[in-house]
């Protein structure tokens, strides 16, 4: 037994001239068809048909991507389905934004207690390949050659969640926020140091 399958969309459209239209700006008529077989189509290719379909209808795409958002974010729409869908794309719903803020700011304390601890070793005194504990002292600790891993993560993820605390509190940001420019700079900055010492070692093998 076989299934075959075929949709197909058609659009047709004219236009009509007036006194303050100019005949060599528009098309008289326009038939557009689309088909293609769907009897193993998947639901993303049957959403990108209909979006070439509303493009070509003139749909400009950010109205196209709200039109498809609004199937499951909507206010008589499955909750549990929005949070779903959420989960998947890694979104927050706004009922949920304080809540997961709150959370972020207890992650970061957690963490700046953690590192607060580098300060003083057993007995006060203060570990090898310390930094001077002065006006920056997470990211003296953080940047100093010497300092153990455990130490850099540390300051790594407190970065991180610095930039996602921004993120959350400017949803809207064109830009990345300067929490996030940090966090990807230091990011850079431990690669560039691992790539050098990794160049060193085959140097010194050589």
């Amino acid at each position: 037994m076989t299934y075959e399958a075929k949709l197909t969309i058609k659009y047709d459209s004219t236009f009509s001239y007036n006194s303050y239209s100019s005949e060599d700006q528009f098309l008289p008529e326009e038939h557009v068809t689309f088909e293609v077989p769907v009897n193993d189509l998947t639901s993303t290719q049957v959403f990108g048909l209909f979006k070439k379909v509303m493009l070509t209808m003139g749909y400009d795409e950010r109205v196209i991507a709200a039109g498809v958002m609004s199937t499951v974010f909507n206010p008589d729409g499955d909750e549990n389905l929005m949070r779903k869908m959420c989960e998947e794309y890694d979104l927050t719903m706004n009922e949920d934004v304080a809540k997961k803020v709150q959370e972020e700011v207890e992650k970061q304390l957690e963490i700046e207690k953690e590192l607060a601890k580098v300060k003083k070793g057993p007995m006060g005194t203060v570990p090898d390949n310390m930094p001077p504990w002065g006006h920056s002292d997470m990211e003296a600790l953080g940047n100093t050659p010497g300092t153990p891993g455990s130490y850099r993560k540390l300051y790594q993820e407190n970065l991180d969640l610095k930039a996602k605390l921004s993120r959350l509190e400017n949803p809207d940001c064109p830009s990345y926020t300067d929490e996030e420019i940090d966090a990807m700079s230091y990011e850079e900055h431990i690669s560039s140091e691992a790539l050098a010492a990794m160049c060193s070692e085959e140097s010194g093998m050589d």
